[in-house]
């Protein structure tokens, strides 16, 4: 049996080196209804993984016109731009540096799942799909078998999430603002014959490819680390 709910950590107590007291408040209502669940667990050790439930981001501002120098913008179809603003009237601050002032803004964790399972026309890095991920935990399936399906841990799978969501923040919050004017376009798959021939091309370009680099190859060495015990570099 599995309990979620959204509390706020109140405080945390270390009062010795093999003792913390950790205090949950929950005022928003995730606890209705599950009292009684909540009860069985009292007094027995649980596993318990900490996601925020807010996500922030900040935008540099120039404080002469009050204007952001960058924007992230989610178009009607469905595509994702980050757009730098040409700045043309700069001010400088007195260490002859341009006077910008970060803004911080945040959005919630349910706007940024809503924006990752509504984009269909969008790819994801890496080899986690965080809106694959998102659909089989809705429909019930456990991160843990999720991720033995990726052949990564279930706290790789988590942080792979995690990161998804902190680069997706910002263009979810900008979608949420005018999501009725948004359509995402469903992706067309690659038909059997054409990926076949895709592959057959590649194939061949790779061929000619070896040919023409297998002297160079002999020569030069290229020495990789993992980032991360799975082996995968994080894509965002």
């Amino acid at each position: 049996m599995s309990l979620e709910f959204r509390p706020t950590i109140k405080s945390i107590n270390i009062a010795s080196e093999d003792l913390t007291k950790i205090t949950l408040e929950v005022k928003n209502g995730t606890l209705d209804g599950k009292y009684d669940d909540l009860r069985r667990f009292s007094g027995k050790t649980v596993n318990i993984t900490i996601v925020p439930e807010y996500y922030s981001y900040s935008i540099p501002y120039d404080r002469s016109t009050n204007s952001p120098t960058q924007r992230y913008v989610v178009n009607n179809d469905g595509t994702i731009d980050f757009i730098k603003e040409e700045q043309t009237q700069l001010e400088l601050d007195e260490n002859g540096n341009v006077d910008l002032e970060n803004q911080d803004f945040m959005v919630t964790k349910e706007i940024v799942d809503e924006f990752i399972l509504a984009a269909r026309s969008l790819e994801f890095p890496g080899r986690v799909n965080p809106r694959d991920v998102l659909h089989r935990l809705n429909d019930g399936e456990s991160a843990a078998d999720i991720a033995e399906d990726y052949e990564i841990s279930e706290i790789n799978l988590i942080n792979g999430m995690e990161n998804a969501r902190a680069y997706y923040a910002p263009y979810a919050d900008a979608w949420n603002k005018k999501r009725n004017e948004v359509v995402f376009e469903e992706k067309t798959e690659v038909s059997d014959e054409e990926e076949t021939a895709e592959d057959n091309y590649s194939s061949e370009e790779q061929n000619v490819t070896e040919d023409e680099s297998e002297g160079e190859n002999e020569q030069s060495e290229i020495v990789t680390e993992d980032d991360d015990e799975d082996g995968e570099v994080d894509p965002y």
